[in-house]
């Protein structure tokens, strides 16, 4: 029995949500498959994935082999990278979640340094705005921004990213430049969902805390999606600073009440409790970190 193989074949089916999927990724049969895990849990003596005609679920048992044979062949791709390439070290597939926008604009330049730097890594970057499962939907890393969740995954500081209150030209020719923060509370805002502290805009004013609730008549959960609407001189947005800064930098969005602090958002690299980080996903954490401080 090819372990080594088996093994490929499950982490293929996890990352992939299913057997057709994963079938396609190796360009193998459902069937071989099928019989690969069915072999693997044989062995194993205890079941792996729970199937269903609709459905497949990774059993406590599965998280934890999954986690376990991707670090096998993870070391042994890199392994045989160093071999073969010897200053080449970084080969195989990375699997990155991350936030739309974030990744949009942030990420991908980086994305192509890497690539670039080390043409053996295939990077496949999921960009969505929810938390996902990081060991069920097999990802080896994620980016999140703001402030985490507890959980028993394990965390790495990034840095800070601002959140700024912008207007359009054309909204403040129709309504005026506010003077006050309250003037807000009577003006039309657009609410990013993504940011997790509730329906409302936060200032710091030395010691003191000031919480502004304009009246919000549209919902979005991108700040993309919310710096446009800001854009259309129909609403006020507060966004994070990667989502307006080409728009603030063209003068399609003006910055409000910079004498005020707003909230910072924290960026965080996290990844599955792993005992030893694979090189690649070590090596793109560190590089990213230090791509965000520049």
């Amino acid at each position: 029995m090819d372990k080594l193989n088996l093994m490929t074949s499950f982490i293929a089916v996890v990352e992939e949500g299913s057997f057709t999927a994963g079938a396609h990724q190796l360009g193998k049969t459902k069937a071989l498959l099928s019989t690969h895990v069915s072999q693997l849990e044989a062995w194993l003596k205890v079941r792996l994935i729970i199937r269903s005609t609709r459905s497949m679920q990774l059993t406590p048992e599965g998280k934890i082999y999954y986690e376990q044979a991707k670090k096998i062949l993870d070391d042994i791709a890199t392994l045989e990278a160093e071999l073969l390439y010897k200053n080449q070290s970084l080969v195989g597939r990375l699997r990155i979640s991350a936030p739309t926008t974030f990744g949009e604009i942030v990420l991908m330049p980086f994305v192509a340094r890497m690539i670039t730097d080390h043409p053996e890594l295939n990077i496949d970057l999921v960009l969505n705005d929810r938390y996902v499962d990081l060991i069920g939907d097999g990802y080896d890393m994620a980016i999140r921004i703001g402030e985490l969740q507890d959980s028993s995954l394990i965390a790495r500081p990034a840095g800070f990213r601002k959140l700024l209150l912008c207007a359009a030209p054309a909204f403040l020719d129709r309504y005026g430049l506010p003077e006050k923060l309250q003037q807000l509370e009577s003006m039309l805002g657009v609410f990013d969902s993504n940011l997790r502290e509730g329906a409302c805009w936060s200032f710091q004013q030395g010691d003191r805390n000031i919480e502004i609730k304009p009246i919000f008549i549209t919902r979005v959960n991108s700040a993309l999606a919310a710096a446009n609407m800001a854009r259309t001189g129909t609403v006020l947005a507060q966004c994070p600073d990667f989502a307006v800064q080409g728009m603030l930098q063209r003068g399609e969005l003006i910055p409000l009440f910079e004498e005020y602090s707003q909230q910072a958002l924290p960026v965080s690299i996290v990844y599955p409790h792993r005992q030893h980080l694979s090189t690649k996903v070590k090596f793109f954490s560190d590089g990213l970190i230090k791509y965000l401080s520049a």
